[in-house]
């Protein structure tokens, strides 16, 4: 016996809705008509009555002691366009202002909810709080395998664990005073190289030498490994194309990261064939450099040894799978 059944009135939809659904019905442009019309009116009405946009429907921004305000922007794509052009700071600055958004503001990148803060105490909460430790990751950063690494993955026991790694292993305090004659020489080898370009041209692109110092630094202290990047180094080469494309791939805007739908039949950047010819080569080189630290590998792990080794020199539970150890050490890249 049910002791609260459900008022017929109330329930139509259940049936209506798979009764106008029928695969015989599908070929009825009135039912297609009134199908697309009601997720419109659905869409706008939420839309309509959602503080911040779609992403903060069913009242998110209302949970508190105090409503966050924000704009709604458009249906569907929220305030993307807004920010599409200018400085996004400035933008979001005047949005604010006109929402009399003091401390907090909501608005929607696409499906995707988004808050703003421009005091530092809320800063501080936001960045330290657990409740906003899983934020959203793009999707090339999830094709990259940066869903691994300790920047990207979600907050849990893998998380943690990367953490205590990365914490005493790669940026303990007497491992990093280790590496600093390398950085004293990186830097040398990189003032000598802006005057050397000074003397013969007159001017200076300071980006390739900037890259180049920080790709040796890198380099050093995860791999072990060091570049004359000027020479013609085809693993040096190779390794600066994966850099400058992981960047590209990571930096590009992708409009599937806040309208999902739109990643099975639109992708003008080809962002997600990019990611996938990418990964091989990733793979390769990094796996190639790790056999190389297995046949070299050291008794004891020191504090000037590289990454790779401290990695490989791990056991129990902070031991890491081969594929981990690959997204943890590109990430490191």
């Amino acid at each position: 016996m049910d002791l609260f059944p459900t008022p017929v009135d109330s329930a139509w939809w259940m049936f209506a809705i798979p009764a106008m659904l029928q695969t015989q019905n599908l070929s009825n442009p009135l039912i297609l008509l009134f199908v697309l019309t009601s997720f419109l009116a659905i869409t706008l009405l939420t839309w309509a009555f959602s503080t911040g946009g779609l992403a903060w429907k069913n009242g998110r921004n209302q949970k508190g002691n105090v409503t966050i305000p924000g704009p709604r922007g458009l249906p569907l794509f929220g305030s993307l366009f807004s920010l599409s052009s200018g400085l996004a700071h400035r933008t979001l600055a005047c949005m604010a202002s006109s929402q009399a958004a003091t401390q907090l503001m909501a608005f929607s990148l696409g499906s995707t909810p988004a808050i703003v803060t421009s005091d530092p105490q809320i800063a501080r909460e936001i960045l330290t709080s657990p409740h906003f430790a899983d934020r959203p990751i793009k999707l090339s950063a999830k094709s990259l395998m940066f869903s691994r690494a300790i920047g990207f993955a979600p907050n849990g026991a893998y998380w943690r664990l990367l953490r205590r790694i990365a914490s005493t292993h790669l940026f303990a305090p007497r491992r990093i005073a280790a590496y600093e004659p390398w950085r004293q020489l990186d830097c040398a080898n990189m003032l000598s190289g802006i005057y050397n370009e000074q003397s013969l041209r007159g001017i200076v692109c300071l980006r390739k030498h900037l890259q180049n110092a920080s790709i040796n630094n890198i380099m050093g202290t995860v791999f072990g490994k060091r570049y004359d990047l000027m020479q013609n180094n085809e693993e040096a080469q190779e390794l600066q194309e994966l850099v400058r494309e992981g960047f590209e791939l990571l930096g590009a805007f992708n409009w599937s990261d806040y309208l999902p739908w739109l990643n099975y039949f639109y992708d003008p950047c080809r962002i997600k064939q990019r990611c996938c010819l990418l990964v091989p080569r990733v793979k390769k080189l990094v796996k190639k450099i790790i056999d190389e630290h297995r046949i070299t590998k050291p008794k004891n792990v020191s504090e000037n040894a590289d990454f790779v080794h401290v990695l490989l020199s791990l056991e129990g539970e902070e031991k890491l799978d081969e594929d981990d150890m690959v997204a943890v050490l590109w990430v490191g890249i």
